[in-house]
């Protein structure tokens, strides 16, 4: 298996791209789960050890 093709590879398969934030310019994160109330995209909040939209 060519490893080039699974490095992005995450639990939902998906990716949230923030642009023009505060903390996270231009970053891409993995989206670690779904808000199931909302369906939003959550993603791992390292400095607050949480899940945030």
């Amino acid at each position: 298996m060519d490893d080039d093709h699974v490095r992005y590879f995450n639990g939902t398969g998906w990716l949230a791209i923030f642009t023009g934030t505060e903390t996270t310019i231009g970053r891409t994160v993995h989206v670690d789960a779904w808000d199931e109330a909302t369906g939003v995209a959550l993603v791992v909040d390292p400095e607050r050890g949480t899940r945030r939209p």
